[in-house]
């Protein structure tokens, strides 16, 4: 169980760093919207965007607590879910956990 939510956590601050830091370089958070136009930076924000991901469903899911709590625990899970994926291939690939 341990392991398991660690590897969730791993994927949300994974999710966290590269928001910021995407935000921090462009000035601009990450949202789908950046995929209107092609440009040089696809790649970089088809990355950006799948990396993120997590972070934007866990922190939409909580901001519907209020109005949908049914939908926004959906959304959340669907987020803590992403995020575990993300965290097993983080620990796994450069860290060589098995």
């Amino acid at each position: 169980m341990f392991v398991w939510a660690f590897a969730a956590v791993v994927g949300l601050t994974a999710a966290g760093v590269v928001g910021n830091g995407w935000t921090l370089a462009t000035g601009e958070p990450p949202h789908p919207e950046l995929l209107h136009e092609l440009d040089a930076r696809m790649p970089l924000k088809v990355l950006a965007l799948v990396i993120y991901g997590p972070m934007a469903f866990v922190k939409g899911g909580l901001d519907f607590l209020d109005d949908n709590p049914l939908f926004a625990l959906l959304v959340v899970a669907i987020g803590i879910g992403w995020s575990f994926l993300q965290g097993v291939f983080i620990l796994t690939t450069f860290f060589g956990f098995t």
